[in-house]
């Protein structure tokens, strides 16, 4: 039998690890657009090619992600996640060594790939050390992914005050080794946490689970709403007040997911989640609609602001529903929430860019309230279904 002591003291390694892997993934993330003019400058590339960036690192991602949480309970979760974070801080140096604007995007697209090793096994891992307490550590932990995000721009601005975007990616790979050293010295899992094998029958019985469609519709809206902000948003405000402040608004909405998701932390022990959810959608909608349509200039910001605060707390809490429906299958669930985020992420900033291209920008960023009211249509649907079961 295990000692306590040791399990604990394993708890504590592998959440710590993860935390920091995460944080650190959020700012290499966030530190591409700020490199984008660096990019052209240096290989001399179209608009049209420096837009390849964004989905060279979400497609290796996503095909990766997807697949390791399918297999989650078939494989030796610790020992993959131990490879995602050395390949990771391999492959994020690479990045920096690049010659050619095509080997930048292979590396950004092996990059991906290598942090889909962590990004489908993580979750897993802390709903199982954390049963109790899904929607607090979800929520911790996509606390910690935003203020990691918040420092990208930051980290990226410094680093161009001293040195070149390479200098940024060699630092950030060398900061991936003490995270794998973390994780390489941490002991076995306790057998009572690991993940159950799925089935093919299993997969197909999740995936038309009506819950895991209501969320996963959720997921889909609410992401692409948050990507049309971190798309848009700069574009938007840069119209009325200077870029450089209009940059500043974007790091102010994504500095606000760290206290919002702090405290819904808190209160996603307290509340249903569903409760929550319905709450911050339609304040999310309310706030949208005054920012955009009864706002301008430097007040606008501070809207904004608020409606990243509340609009952090969406995500964490729709996973920890999804995964309390399958709690011993939670790869999977991870795999497949991974896959609607990025398409949310991809698909809506376009659809807003052409409204933006035949009606104007400030259309293209109103249009965000109708596809919170499309989530919230389907949270109350969702809540209809799961009014008196254990997942409310």
């Amino acid at each position: 039998m295990r000692d306590k002591s040791n399990l604990l003291d394993n708890k504590r390694k592998w959440t710590i690890s993860a935390l920091l892997y995460l944080g650190l993934g959020a700012v290499v993330m966030q530190m591409r657009g700020a490199m984008l003019p660096n990019f052209q400058a240096e290989f001399g590339v179209s608009e049209s090619l420096l837009g390849l960036v964004s989905p060279a690192g979400t497609l290796g991602f996503t095909a990766v992600a997807l697949t390791m949480g399918m297999i989650a309970g078939r494989v030796d979760i610790r020992r993959y996640i131990q490879v995602g974070a050395l390949l990771t801080a391999v492959t994020t140096f690479i990045i920096g060594l690049a010659p050619f604007y095509s080997l930048l995007l292979a590396a950004i697209v092996l990059r991906g790939m290598a942090g889909g090793l962590p990004g489908g096994l993580t979750r897993p891992i802390l709903s199982h050390l954390y049963p109790e307490n899904r929607g607090k550590i979800f929520n911790i932990h996509e606390a910690v992914w935003a203020l990691g995000a918040a420092c990208g721009p930051l980290v990226a601005t410094l680093v161009l005050q001293f040195s070149s975007w390479r200098t940024g990616y060699y630092i950030l790979g060398l900061s991936f080794i003490p995270v794998f050293i973390l994780m390489f010295r941490s002991s076995d899992f306790p057998a009572d946490i690991e993940e159950k094998p799925l089935t093919y029958s299993q997969f197909l019985e999740i995936i038309k689970n009506p819950v895991i469609v209501y969320v996963g519709i959720i997921l889909f809206l609410n992401v692409g709403v948050e990507g049309g902000f971190f798309t848009w948003l700069p574009y938007y405000l840069s119209r009325s007040i200077p870029h450089s402040v209009a940059n500043i608004a974007l790091t102010g909405f994504i500095g606000a997911y760290v206290p919002g998701r702090l405290l819904n932390s808190y209160l996603a022990n307290k509340f249903s989640l569903t409760s929550l959810l319905l709450t911050a959608s339609t304040i999310v909608t309310i706030l949208i609609v005054v920012a955009f349509f009864f706002t301008s200039g430097y007040g606008q910001i501070f809207v904004i602001i608020g409606t990243g605060f509340f609009i952090s707390t969406i995500f964490p809490n729709l996973f920890a529903l999804a995964t309390k429906s399958y709690p011993r299958h939670s790869g999977p669930i991870n795999g497949l929430v991974m896959t609607f985020d990025p398409l949310g992420i991809s698909i809506i900033p376009v659809i807003m860019g052409v409204i933006a291209d035949n009606f104007g920008i400030t259309v293209s960023m109103r249009s965000m309230a109708l596809f919170m009211v499309g989530s919230i249509i389907t949270l109350l649907l969702l809540r209809k279904r799961l009014t008196g079961t254990k997942e409310d």
